[in-house]
């Protein structure tokens, strides 16, 4: 384990150092991320300009948790954003080249590139989460703040455990773009931006059990905000790094299982 730890770090130290050579593309990414965003909790904001609240939640708490989303994402972004590219590696023949050399292929893997966009990310809901904060009138204790760190690292493990064991599914068909956005797509319209208890049992029970992106800002929110007695399922709201332990587990099984499976294209 501590072998392949030193091999991930110097692999990541190596792709940031390779990053930084292109500074200029760095600061325009990081505009270009914040304008996206800001387009979205400007819809948001439009939207509860006319409706005041969805199923009970007001502005300041829905954009508390689009950016906690947001957090985690950014942080997933920055380590593991190339992780839906698996299908290009195996396509294109790069993947036998982390077959060939005395490392382990998923360490080899995920720290071969790190991504500046992701920085941007973390930025905006950073500052937003503190705005929603502010205006939500919140007062933690320190554990709480504590716990919201816990939170936003497990998040990032949610959603790249989920996004490595559909990507897996490339070993076996050598295509897993499509399914990997297919899924980025669906939590974005239903997970990211509203509180799930506003959707049908159907549609909870596959972001909570079949896709679990609900355990990366729905439910710590549910604490966070003090509606955990409020909602169905509020007890769920301590169970995210417990699904990210799980979903890490089954993707590393996933991996594995693929790896014995793999056949070079030969491209």
């Amino acid at each position: 384990m501590r072998e392949h730890f030193t091999v991930y770090l110097s692999m990541l130290r190596a792709a940031v150092l390779a990053r930084l050579e292109y500074r200029a593309d760095f600061l325009m990414g990081i505009a270009g991320v914040f304008i996206l965003n800001a387009g979205t909790l400007a819809t948001s904001w439009v939207l509860l300009s006319r409706f005041h609240d969805l199923n009970g939640w007001i502005f300041w708490e829905i954009v508390f948790l689009y950016n906690l989303w947001l957090l985690g994402h950014g942080i997933r972004a920055v380590f593991f954003r190339h992780i839906n590219m698996l299908e290009q590696f195996i396509v294109e023949g790069t993947f036998d080249q982390l077959l060939t050399r005395p490392a382990n292929p998923l360490v080899q893997f995920l720290g071969r590139e790190v991504h500046y966009l992701g920085v941007g990310d973390i930025l905006l809901s950073l500052s937003m989460l503190t705005l929603s904060y502010q205006n939500l009138h919140l007062d933690w204790s320190w554990w709480m703040f504590l716990w919201f760190g816990v939170i936003a690292l497990s998040s990032a493990l949610v959603e790249a455990a989920l996004t490595l064991i559909l990507a897996c599914t490339s070993f076996f068909t050598t295509r897993s773009r499509a399914i990997v956005n297919a899924a980025s797509l669906f939590s974005w319209g239903v997970v990211q931006q509203y509180p799930i208890d506003m959707f049908n049992k159907a549609l909870r029970g596959i972001v909570t059990i079949l896709l679990p992106f609900a355990f990366m800002n729905y439910y710590p929110s549910l604490l966070f905000l003090d509606k955990q007695d409020q909602v169905p399922f509020g007890f769920l709201t301590w169970f995210t790094p417990l699904v990210a332990l799980l979903l890490t587990l089954l993707a590393i099984r996933m991996w594995n299982f693929g790896i014995t499976k793999y056949q070079s294209t030969g491209s």
